[in-house]
């Protein structure tokens, strides 16, 4: 296995790894808040609730196949003798092409039952083939993120995200395009970003035709489902609250609780841009159990701290901004967005102990936990959001995120314990 880089290098790898990746998504994000302003002001919450509702449906698209492939390859690939590199990407698509199908027509199956109207379905069918470009995308990019190189990908991935938003803001709001009609520059923004990312991999000479053999897609689907039930379920943990409200009290509603999700999602993005920057260092670390323990409580304790202080930011700062910066039909939920700043706090200390959690060889205790996370989230929502309204989407929502911190603080600390008993684990 390659030697961890010395301290020195390793830090300044770390440290300009997350500022490339956290500048690229901020750039990304604040195109993507452009485009969000134009549907709030065009649409209004109705808009927003079809945007957010196509959004929620190509996003459990995107985490079903993506399989945690990311997450998984970065550790596998970091810690593989190079001579053995070349072949875990194509086994990687092997597997993730499969599954990609089989998603593929769960969603039709749901869309069939559900009958949504023709400008909803393009709307989905577009954010659908964005998702799946990404996902794809985030498997060819391991051998750049194992080895630290994280700028191209970042790049790419502003340039693809980028092309879909600007494209379609603008043909909304110069062009005066109804929304199905411009989201179709989302399926373009996903082929750019694949077509990228696919050079990106045979820079480093992976070999790229997907591996079919049967047992190579077996193995791959049993070493990858806990990265994969841990995505998608996170991502149904925080979209059925859109998708409940959607069915149940209609668009408006969905249009404000999606408009919080999307505020809560940028808040959180320091936590998350940061993780990813210095998992690979995690992920090496784990071989010393020392080591690993002291970079576990510094980044619990970092982590912890940037949590409280995202969610006060969002608690404080947002809530005057609503109808200054979306328009008058976001007056009244203020309030709302206020108390979504309990997630930003919640959905962070997942963020940070999810992470500790992979780079310790828990991904199966994590499936385990955010299975039960999930399963509680929907029976709260579907039980108490007709009766209670967004309050109790929210009250679900974070209930069930400080649940999984809990269950994943437990796990953390009894791995540590054993291991520093058995310094020679690995």
């Amino acid at each position: 296995m390659t030697a961890p880089p010395p301290p020195s290098s390793t830090g300044y790898n770390t440290g300009r790894n997350a500022f490339a990746l956290l500048a690229c998504r901020i750039g990304a994000d604040l195109l993507n808040f452009l485009l969000f302003l134009v549907v709030s002001r065009r649409f209004g919450p109705e808009g927003m609730g079809e945007y957010g509702y196509g959004f929620a449906l190509a996003g459990l698209v995107y985490y079903a196949a993506t399989l945690g492939i990311d997450e998984f390859g970065v550790r596998e690939y970091s810690r593989l003798p190079v001579e053995r590199r070349s072949a875990l990407i194509s086994n990687l698509l092997g597997s993730q092409v499969c599954i990609a199908v089989v998603v593929m027509l769960v969603l039709l199956g749901y869309l069939l039952i559900t009958q949504p109207r023709a400008t909803t379905l393009l709307i989905i069918v577009s954010m659908t083939i964005y998702q799946l470009g990404a996902a794809f995308s985030a498997t060819l990019f391991v051998p750049a993120m194992a080895q630290q190189q994280m700028l191209p990908p970042a790049f790419i991935n502003l340039l693809g995200r980028g092309f879909a938003f600007v494209i379609t803001g603008l043909l909304i709001w110069a062009f005066e395009w109804s929304l199905h009609a411009a989201s179709v520059a989302f399926a373009t923004g996903g082929v750019l970003m694949l077509a990228l990312a696919l050079r990106s991999a045979s820079s480093f000479e992976a070999r790229l035709l997907p591996n079919f053999d049967a047992r190579n897609v077996l193995e791959g689907t049993r070493r990858l489902w806990s990265f994969a039930a841990v995505g998608l379920l996170g991502q149904l943990l925080n979209r059925i609250g859109v998708i409940v409200l959607s069915l149940q009290l209609g668009e408006a509603a969905a249009g404000v609780y999606a408009t919080g999700l999307k505020l809560v999602e940028v808040a959180c993005l320091p936590l998350v841009f940061i993780g990813v920057a210095v998992y690979p260092r995690l992920c090496l670390a784990f071989a010393d159990p020392v080591g690993f323990q002291r970079l576990a409580r510094q980044g619990l304790i970092i982590g912890s701290v940037l949590a409280v202080v995202l969610a006060l930011a969002m608690y404080l700062l947002v809530p005057p901004l609503l109808v200054p910066v979306l328009g008058e039909r976001f007056a009244g939920s203020e309030t709302i967005i206020a108390a979504m700043a309990a997630i930003v706090f919640a959905q962070g200390l997942e963020i940070v102990l999810g992470r500790l959690m992979l780079a310790a060889n828990l991904n199966v205790a994590r499936a385990v936990r955010i299975t039960l996370g999930t399963l509680v989230c929907v029976l709260l929502t579907v039980g108490f959001t007709p009766v209670f309204g967004i309050g109790a989407t929210i009250a679900a929502l974070v209930g069930s995120y400080l649940l999984v911190d809990l269950l994943y603080f437990g796990n953390l600390a009894g791995a540590l314990r054993r291991r520093s008993y058995a310094p020679g684990l690995t």
